[in-house]
């Protein structure tokens, strides 16, 4: 697998924020979200064994694992490396733009955080309903939003799709660009399940960090 880095850091998004964590950032993504913060990822990286990360993962000692990027779904080796995890008794993160279909034989134990796209980042075109469709209350859908119209989009978007009731969904506001408080204002407002979150490793570390 190419990978770009792994670190052991506090888990800053969905539904398991606040929780120590192991990343494994995997290499390469076609999409370019106008707001990506990790466009280091796109190219470069190293290759390493699925073995080799299984081991650095269980000398972690951390129980919660997120698969991330990039863009996983890219990745051949994915589910076993997925399975590998789920073997050592791990809970396992697999965060996605939800671009790609699902890979097969991908063990639907990992935990899917699913990316849905709003005009904002320039790249709505990439969602594919069938693969959130496809989603449990076990996943999560994740909107990083811009502004209002983003936001609204998101909620009309979801329900047109069926999904705002069956699957947890997270809101979070653009970094330095959506005031919080604002995007709070439209959660309470619009009266939907809708989860509030501010990227926590944002706010503990510096923004500009890698491997955070």
């Amino acid at each position: 697998m190419r990978i770009t880095e792994t670190f052991r850091s506090i888990q800053g998004e969905s539904r398991f924020a606040g929780w120590p964590c192991f990343f494994i950032r995997t290499t390469g993504c076609p999409l370019r979200c106008s707001w990506c913060d990790t466009a280091y990822a796109f190219t470069g990286g190293e290759e390493r064994t699925v073995e080799s990360l299984l081991t650095e993962a269980h000398g972690s000692g951390t129980g919660l694992i997120e698969v991330t990027g990039g863009e996983p779904f890219v990745q051949e080796e994915l589910p076993a490396l997925v399975r590998g995890l789920l073997d050592q008794g791990k809970t396992v993160l697999i965060e996605t733009s939800g671009g790609f279909p699902i890979p097969e034989g991908l063990s639907r134990e990992a935990h899917l955080i699913v990316d849905v796209k709003p005009p904002g980042s320039g790249m709505d075109h990439w969602n594919k309903p069938d693969l959130f469709r496809k989603l449990g209350p076990g996943d999560e859908i994740k909107a990083v939003v811009a502004n209002r119209a983003d936001f609204d989009w998101t909620i009309r978007t979801l329900d047109s799709w069926g999904l705002m009731e069956d699957v947890p969904v997270t809101v979070s506001p653009v970094f330095g660009e959506c005031d919080p408080r604002e995007l709070a204002a439209w959660v309470l407002a619009s009266g939907r399940h809708v989860r509030i979150q501010i990227q926590l490793h944002k706010v503990l570390f510096d923004p500009a960090l890698r491997g955070v």
